[in-house]
C-alpha cells in the first residue's frame, strides 16, 4: 500500500512538473505560400505609359521599371538604375555654383522593340518568385518575356522569344547623359550647373560599353549583351559598375570592371542563379505573415514588401527616395526629416530586422561626420545630420548655439529620430552589445544637443530657443523637439541603468526630465510651438510625435489628456489641403495609437485612394508621386499603418490587436516582432481575439495586453508565471526560448495560422 502511494505520488508530482512549465510553441501554419501571394500578384492587362505605372524589378542595388517608350513606336523602355550611381562634387569644387552636388544619375534605357504594332499586352509580376512574365501580341505576331534581377548578382536579366513574324524582334540601349536632374526642373538665379562630360560608347566582342565620365574624376560605367539560347529565348544581361561607390582601389575604369561583372555572369549556371534567387525571397516572405479581411489592403500590404525587398537588403546601401529606380526629380538624393525613417518604418515589426543594416551601419560608419556636422565647441559631446545627405557622406554643417535669444532657427530632427529607430532596432535584438559600443554613445551625443541648446526660464523649466518644426515652420518651445527631447533623455536614463554605467550626466538628465517645459497648446491642441498654432493644413505630423511615434502622450494617460490627443489629431486631418500619402498615413497611426480603429482604417483608405482625388496617393504599381516626383517612403508607411491596428510594443506593454476597426471580425497574424526579443502570434475571429502565441527570444520581462479580453485565460503553467494586473493586462514570465499559448478559458480552439478566406482577389497593376 505504501509503496503504491509513493507510486501514485511519484506519478503526481511529474504531471504538476509538466503542467507547471510554460507551453511549447503548439501553433500550426497552414500557408501554401505560392498560392498565397499568387492571389496577391500585380497584373497588368493594359500597356504601362509611365513609371509610376510600370512592372518593376529589383536587388536593392540594381533594378528596373518598364513602360511604353516615348520616342521609338511598338517599343518598351526598361529604365536601367543602379542605388548608388550619385554624383559626388564636393562644397569646394561647386563653390558658387549650383549648391546641390550629391545627387543620383540617369543611367540609360534597355528598348524591346517589335516588327509589328502593339495590339495587347499581359504582364504578371510573380510576387513568390520575384519575377516578371508577360506576353505582347502585335499585328505580325506574339512575343513572351521574362525578367528578373538575380538576388546577390550585379546583373538584370531580360529574355524574351517572338513568334511568327516576331521572331526578329530586337533589342537595343540608349544610353542617358548622366547630369543632374534638378537645375532644369528648379534654377536658381545666378547658380550655374555644370554638366558632366559626355558619355563613351564602345564595343568589345558582342559587349556594348557605355562609360559616363565625371567631371571631377571618376566615372560609372554600363556593359551589356544578349546570347540565343536553345530553349529559343534571347537573354539580354545588362550590368552597371561603379567603382568609386564601391571604394575599389585601385581605380582602373568602371567600364572594365563593367565588362568583367557581365562576363563573370555569363559563366554562371541560370537555373542555380535563379534557385537562389527564389531561395532568397521565400526565406524574405516567410519570415512573418499577416492577413485581413480586406483584399485590396491586404494586396498591398504584400506588394510593399515586395518593393521593399526589391529596393533595400542586408549588403546594400541605404535605401533613398528613389530606390534602385531612376527617374527625373528634384529630390534625388536622402532625406533624413522622415523620408528616410518612414521607409524603414515597417521593418523590424516585420521580422526582417537584417533590413535594417545598411540604415544603421551608415550613422556607425560616418559617426565622425556626425561630429565634425556641429560646431567645434560642441564636438566634446553633441552630433548631428543634415536633412539632406547621401548613402555614404553624412557630412553638412549644422547651426547650433546656446543663446537662447538667437535669430537663426536650429533644425534638429533628423538624427535624434533617427536614433530612436536605432534604440528600437535594440528593443527588438535585446543586442546588450551593440546597445553599449554603438546605441548608447550615439544617442547620448545626438540629445546632447539639447542640453547644449536648451535653457532655464524664469519658471523653473528647460525651454527651447528657436528650432525648426518640420515642415512648418520655425518657433520657441517647438513641440516636436519637446518630445524627441524628453523620450530621448527617459530612455539614455533607462539604457544607463540596464547597462549599468556609472553615468556622470545621470543626474542632470533626470531633472531635465523633471523639469522640461510642457507641450504648448490652445483650443486646437498641441501647437507647433509657443507662439504658433496648428491653424492651417500640413502634411508632416511632426507636432504630433508626442502621440506618435514616440508615445509620450498615450492612452495611459488620464481623460484629459486622451481628449487633447483627439482633438490634436482632428485638428491635424480637418484642416484640408496640403495632403499627401504620408500625411494620411500619419493620421491612421496616430488614431492607431490612442486606440481608434474605426478612424484609423478610415485614413489608411484614405492613403490608398488612386481616384476620385487628384492630390499625390499611391500609384497603380505601388510607388508613390509627390507632385510628379518619386519618394519612395510613403507606401512603406501606409504597411507600417496596418501593423499599428494589429501590433503594437511601447511603454514596456505589448498590445495585441490594439486598433481594429468593427468590421474586421477576423485578422491573423505570425511572428511578429514585439520590444524586449518576443515573437507574436495571434488571431481573432468573430471580432474577437482567440489566441495569442508568445515566443522569448532573450527571456526579458513580458506585459501584455489583449484589450477584448475580459474573462478568466486558459493557461497550463504555474500560475507565478502569469499574473492579470487589471482587465486585458498580464505579466507573464518567460525564460528564454520559451513559448505559450494564451486564449480565453473553456474555448476549444485550433492553434493554426492560415489565411483569412476570401473569394475574391485583388491585383494591383493595371487591369
Amino acid at each position: 500500500m505504501f509503496k503504491n502511494y509513493i507510486v501514485l505520488l511519484f506519478v503526481f508530482t511529474w504531471f504538476c512538473h509538466l503542467t507547471a512549465q510554460p507551453k511549447k510553441d503548439k501553433i500550426g501554419v497552414n500557408i501554401d505560400w505560392h498560392s498565397f501571394l499568387e492571389k496577391q500578384d500585380m497584373i497588368w492587362t493594359k500597356m504601362p505609359l509611365n513609371y509610376y505605372e510600370g512592372p518593376f524589378v529589383g536587388n536593392g542595388l540594381l533594378g528596373t521599371v518598364f513602360f511604353k517608350d516615348t520616342i521609338l513606336p511598338n517599343t518598351i523602355a526598361f529604365e536601367v538604375g543602379r542605388t548608388d550611381v550619385y554624383d559626388h562634387r564636393t562644397p569646394e569644387q561647386i563653390k558658387d555654383k549650383y549648391p546641390w552636388p550629391k545627387v543620383r544619375l540617369p543611367i540609360g534605357k534597355l528598348l524591346l522593340s517589335t516588327k509589328g504594332s502593339i495590339k495587347s499586352i499581359n504582364f504578371r509580376t510573380h510576387l513568390w518568385d520575384a519575377e516578371i512574365t508577360g506576353t505582347i501580341v502585335t499585328d505580325k505576331g506574339s512575343l513572351d518575356l521574362i525578367c528578373y534581377t538575380p538576388t546577390d548578382e550585379k546583373i538584370i536579366v531580360l529574355k524574351y522569344k517572338g513568334y511568327n513574324g516576331e521572331v526578329s524582334s530586337y533589342v537595343s540601349f540608349r544610353p542617358e547623359q548622366g547630369n543632374s536632374a534638378r537645375p532644369p526642373r528648379r534654377p536658381m538665379a545666378g547658380k550655374v550647373y555644370e554638366p558632366n562630360p559626355p558619355f563613351l560608347v564602345t564595343k568589345q566582342d558582342d559587349i556594348q560599353i557605355i562609360t559616363q565620365p565625371l567631371l571631377y574624376g571618376d566615372d560609372y560605367a554600363t556593359a551589356w549583351n544578349q546570347k540565343k539560347e536553345t530553349s529559343g529565348f534571347t537573354s539580354v544581361y545588362i550590368t552597371v559598375a561603379n567603382k568609386w561607390a564601391e571604394n575599389i582601389k585601385p581605380f582602373k575604369g568602371s567600364n572594365l570592371v563593367a565588362i568583367e561583372q557581365l562576363k563573370i555572369a555569363r559563366k554562371k549556371d541560370e537555373m542555380k542563379m535563379l534557385q537562389n534567387h527564389r531561395k532568397w525571397w521565400h526565406n524574405y516572405y516567410t519570415s512573418s505573415f499577416i492577413s485581413i479581411p480586406d483584399e485590396r489592403i491586404e494586396s498591398f500590404y504584400w506588394m510593399q514588401l515586395y518593393r521593399l525587398g526589391s529596393a533595400g537588403r542586408p549588403d546594400q546601401p541605404v535605401i533613398d527616395l528613389l530606390g534602385p529606380w531612376y527617374k527625373p526629380s528634384v529630390w534625388l538624393s536622402i532625406w533624413a526629416n522622415l523620408n528616410l525613417q518612414l521607409t524603414y518604418y515597417t521593418t523590424g515589426v516585420t521580422n526582417h530586422l537584417d533590413m535594417e543594416e545598411p540604415y544603421f551601419k551608415m550613422i556607425e560608419k560616418y559617426q565622425n561626420q556626425l561630429i565634425n556636422n556641429v560646431p567645434k565647441d560642441f564636438q566634446n559631446d553633441c552630433a548631428a545630420l543634415q536633412t539632406v545627405v547621401m548613402f555614404n557622406d553624412l557630412s553638412g554643417n549644422v547651426f547650433l548655439t546656446n543663446d537662447s535669444s538667437s535669430k537663426q532657427r536650429m533644425s534638429l530632427i533628423a538624427l535624434p529620430w533617427i536614433m530612436q529607430q536605432f534604440y528600437l532596432h535594440y528593443r527588438f535584438t535585446m543586442d546588450e552589445k551593440r546597445l553599449q559600443k554603438s546605441i548608447y554613445p550615439l544617442m547620448k551625443r545626438a540629445f546632447n544637443v539639447y542640453l547644449r541648446v536648451m535653457y532655464k526660464g524664469e519658471d523653473g523649466k528647460y525651454h527651447l530657443p528657436l528650432t525648426f518644426s518640420d515642415e512648418y515652420g520655425e518657433d520657441k518651445d517647438v513641440s516636436m523637439n519637446l518630445a524627441l527631447a524628453k523620450w530621448g533623455f527617459k530612455t539614455l536614463i533607462s539604457c544607463a541603468e540596464k547597462l549599468k554605467i556609472k553615468e556622470e550626466a545621470l543626474p542632470q538628465w533626470k531633472e531635465f526630465v523633471q523639469n522640461i517645459a510642457s507641450y504648448p497648446v490652445d483650443d486646437r491642441g498641441i501647437k507647433i510651438g509657443q507662439n504658433l498654432s496648428f491653424d492651417r493644413p500640413h502634411r508632416h505630423y511632426s507636432h504630433l510625435f508626442s502621440i506618435f511615434p514616440l508615445y509620450d502622450l498615450n492612452v495611459n494617460d488620464n481623460r484629459e489628456d486622451l481628449l487633447l490627443m483627439e482633438k490634436s489629431i482632428n485638428n491635424f486631418t480637418d484642416l484640408d489641403g496640403d495632403n499627401c500619402m504620408f500625411k494620411f498615413t500619419g493620421a491612421s497611426s496616430l488614431w492607431s495609437a490612442i486606440g481608434n480603429g474605426e478612424n484609423a482604417l478610415k485614413w489608411l483608405q484614405r492613403s490608398l485612394q488612386i481616384l476620385p482625388y487628384k492630390v499625390p496617393t499611391v500609384t497603380a504599381n505601388g510607388f508613390y508621386s509627390e507632385h510628379g516626383w518619386p519618394t519612395f517612403e510613403s507606401p512603406i508607411a501606409a504597411t507600417r499603418s496596418l501593423l499599428d491596428m494589429m501590433l503594437q510594443s511601447w511603454g514596456n506593454t505589448i498590445r495585441v490587436f490594439p486598433s481594429m476597426p468593427s468590421d474586421w471580425k477576423e485578422a491573423v497574424f505570425y511572428n511578429l516582432r514585439a520590444e524586449g526579443g518576443f515573437i507574436i502570434s495571434a488571431k481573432r475571429e468573430n471580432g474577437k481575439t482567440s489566441w495569442v502565441n508568445i515566443k522569448s527570444l532573450k527571456g526579458e520581462p513580458l506585459q501584455i495586453m489583449v484589450p477584448d479580453w475580459k474573462e478568466e485565460l486558459n493557461y497550463a503553467f504555474d500560475s507565478s508565471c502569469l499574473k492579470k494586473i487589471s482587465e486585458g493586462l498580464y505579466r507573464i514570465t518567460l525564460k528564454k526560448g520559451e513559448s505559450i499559448v494564451l486564449h480565453p478559458k473553456d474555448k476549444k480552439l485550433n492553434f493554426i495560422i492560415e489565411p483569412i478566406a476570401s473569394p475574391n482577389s485583388f491585383h494591383w497593376g493595371l487591369n
